[in-house]
């Protein structure tokens, strides 16, 4: 248990260092490029996942629970056969991709309206190659339980990103125009990265044997690939049509709705994903323990383990609501320069607390192999993610984006729980902590915005702190006393070793 604790926090701790840079650089670029350009960066950026996840989306999450079930049963033959049939299979389906688009170029005057996202993407095509074998490597070391190199990878490659980034926007050793010094500096920090997990892989005893298990792979992860293609395709969507009806619907100009995109996606996003760093890193280390235990002994035995989990997940979401929605704006022109940003922050929290349980759960199912199942749910939430995008700007406006995410994660999070619960027994007292925690962050948000009210005439700085101060105030003996979170992580402690670095 207290390894499991200790990789818990490794994982915490640097996704949290990683997620903090990533905010502060995404602060100096919405300053430095303006919200226009970063508006071309989003949409550039969604088209580019759409095909990284046709490359390799699937592989990773499958080789981790291969890799995971392989060590509990001590068949290092079947873990390294699996390396090497999703390298196979992830580069050739890339090198194919590259080679069509390099071909035929005028496939992206269909897609990309403006001249800049076309040259933007050209910059970034290389990136696939590069995506595609750090995400599968990435995916041994996750299964392997190599938590360290997991999580130092990419803050690394984060690091190397801004400096590169900052050297090319600063003109310090190239005139580089503002619209595309960000995507040379991706590329530069991809290229060096992905030569450090290639050679860390190699360090911890890596190999690369006969491909093997290729329908197994193929079995596994086209479900998962499938679904996150469909989760592109939705991001592609709303980025490529939301601006358009945001100018025939409610009348703004092209640069209007490409900066009100730019606002939403790069500016209001980044900050609902905070909680994931917390989330996602509880994600890392559950997802092979519960692969192992699949192996070893069924999943039943981690009922109240996974119950707790999302329970945690709840509750870290519900106290960044509290905060965001009440001192949103605050937020916005403190970090952004920007007061709208800061309003549709405040409108948007609600939307972390259904995003985190959803996406902890879905981690869950696609672990226990229910990748079919957690495919279902997506296609069924994308469908009614369509519909509100279509239906809503002319009344919504922007804030259509964070309406359409908030009833997709929603519905997910509904359908996903009721699988999960089929095949692992939930605790019966989830709902009552989960609504629990929901009540209680409502009513600290209510008295947040009272203080925000009373003290306007003080600086956004100082009513941050103050709601923050507040929030942590309330939840501390919230907490403490109503035994909310009860992480119980003894059920997770196997007997195969489990390695930081």
């Amino acid at each position: 248990m207290r390894k499991l604790f200790k990789a818990f926090a490794t994982v915490t701790i640097i996704s949290i260092i990683t997620r903090l840079l990533s905010f502060v650089f995404k602060i100096y670029l919405s300053r430095k490029l303006g919200a226009e350009v970063l508006g071309l960066y989003q949409i550039c950026a969604s088209v580019f996942m759409l095909f990284a996840c046709i490359c390799s989306s699937g592989l990773p999450v499958t080789l981790s629970r291969i890799t995971a079930e392989s060590d509990t049963i001590g068949n290092n033959k079947r873990q390294f056969g699996a390396v090497s049939t999703c390298l196979f299979a992830g580069i050739l389906i890339t090198l194919f991709i590259i080679s069509v688009i390099l071909i035929f170029p005028q496939i992206l005057d269909f897609v990309f309206a403006d001249e800049r996202c076309r040259k933007l993407f050209i910059i970034f095509l290389p990136m696939l190659l590069t995506t595609c074998i750090y995400a599968i490597l990435r995916g041994w070391f996750w299964g392997k339980k190599y938590f360290g190199v997991f999580s130092i990878t990419e803050l690394v490659d984060e690091i190397l990103k801004i400096l590169f980034a900052i050297i090319l926007l600063e003109g310090a050793v190239l005139s580089v125009q503002k619209e595309y010094a960000y995507a040379i500096s991706m590329l530069a920090g991809d290229i060096i990265v992905v030569a450090l997990i290639i050679v860390l892989y190699f360090v911890k005893k890596g190999k690369l044997a006969k491909p093997t298990q290729a329908r197994e792979i193929a079995k596994s992860a086209t479900p998962l690939t499938v679904t996150r293609i469909f989760g592109s395709l939705m991001t592609t969507f709303i980025s490529l049509i939301l601006p358009a009806l945001l100018v025939s619907k409610f009348h703004l100009s092209q640069s209007e709705a490409t900066a009100e995109f730019g606002r939403a996606s790069g500016m209001v996003m980044p900050l609902i994903f905070t909680p994931t760093s917390i989330i996602g890193s509880l994600g890392v280390v559950l997802i092979p323990e519960i692969a192992s235990a699949n192996a070893e002994k069924g999943v039943k035995s981690l009922s109240t383990s996974l119950s707790n989990a999302i329970t945690f997940a709840c509750l870290t979401a519900c106290v960044f609501f509290t905060i965001f929605s009440s001192a949103g704006e605050q937020l916005g022109i403190l970090l952004y320069d920007d007061a709208a940003s800061g309003e549709y922050l405040a409108f948007a929290a609600i939307v972390m607390i259904p995003m985190c349980v959803n996406n902890l759960v879905v981690s869950m199912l696609n672990s226990m192999g229910k990748e079919t199942n957690t495919f279902c749910s997506h296609i069924i939430s994308c469908v009614a993610l369509i519909i509100v995008v279509l239906t809503t700007p002319s009344v919504l406006g922007i804030k259509t984006y964070f309406v359409a995410l908030g009833v997709f994660h929603t519905l997910s999070m509904t359908l996903n729980l009721i699988m999960l619960n089929k095949c692992v027994g939930l605790s019966g007292k989830i709902l009552f902590k989960c609504g629990l925690c929901l009540i209680f962050s409502f009513g600290v948000s209510l008295v947040n915005r009272l203080a925000v009210r009373a003290l306007s005439d003080y600086s956004p700085i100082a009513l941050s702190i103050t709601v923050a101060i507040i929030t942590a105030v309330a939840f501390v003996p919230f907490i403490l006393l109503s035994k909310t979170v009860k992480v119980d992580l003894r059920k997770l402690s196997l007997k195969n070793k489990m390695n930081f670095l």
